[in-house]
């Protein structure tokens, strides 16, 4: 079984696992992903067996093991990924094998960096899941989302929490979750549920504006110190 997949920088401390077809791209990165965040304590943190997942997916969601359709990209801290993998004793499956081989490529690299999943470099999955990247390995970023986030109205930023949650994330990734959706993916219907779309592109342009005078900012800083 061949997975196709490349390996791109493409931010400082962040690469981009680039994989064709949606269903390997997910398979590659449920192990991980689910690790990191899964709502379920039967998975986050634990090493567990893909089968167990794949049954539990299952009867969360009444419909088979959807995750393939359910989920196009993917943001995991690389310190994370090695964790996960160093609990596994041995690959379940050919992804685990790929992604093992993604870990041996990427070994002289710093914990502080993060992996992304996505199709490809252009798309706005791709962006959506660089939004999360930048929330965790740039504070400046971090601090300039989060400021954002902390002026929403409570009724809004309550049902954005809600929404996301009822999506499947943990707790601990609302934050995160609400400054990436609100630059790419607000009109996703299960995000937006109960909002007005006028009122989620107001907050998408000022998302998206804190985000460009953060990239002027750190293209000046950077020219400054060369």
């Amino acid at each position: 079984m061949k997975i196709n997949y490349k390996i791109k920088a493409v931010k400082p401390n962040v690469f981009a696992v680039i994989v064709k077809d949606r269903y390997d791209r997910a398979m590659l990165f449920c192990r991980a992903q689910e690790y990191y965040e899964s709502p379920s304590p039967k998975f986050r943190g634990k090493n567990f067996s893909i089968w167990d997942y794949m049954k539990w997916y299952h009867e969360q969601n009444h419909w088979g093991f959807s995750y393939g359709a359910d989920w196009s990209g993917f943001n995991i801290p690389l310190k994370t990924v090695r964790e996960c993998y160093n609990k596994l004793t041995k690959p379940e499956t050919p992804y685990d094998k790929v992604m093992d081989e993604i870990l041996n490529k990427l070994k002289l690299q710093f914990s502080e960096d993060y992996l992304i999943g996505a199709k490809d470099t252009k798309g706005e999955t791709f962006k959506h899941e660089v939004c999360h990247a930048l929330y965790h390995t740039d504070k400046n970023y971090k601090k300039q989302m989060d400021n954002l986030t902390k002026g929403l109205p409570k009724k809004y930023y309550n049902t954005f929490k809600d929404n996301i949650l009822k999506m499947g994330y943990a707790q601990k990734v609302v934050d995160d979750e609400i400054q990436a959706y609100l630059q790419y993916g607000y009109a996703t219907e299960s995000f937006m549920k109960g909002l007005d779309i006028a009122v989620l592109h107001q907050y998408n342009e000022a998302y998206k504006k804190a985000a460009k005078a953060y990239e002027l900012h750190a293209k000046r800083h950077t020219s400054l110190c060369k």
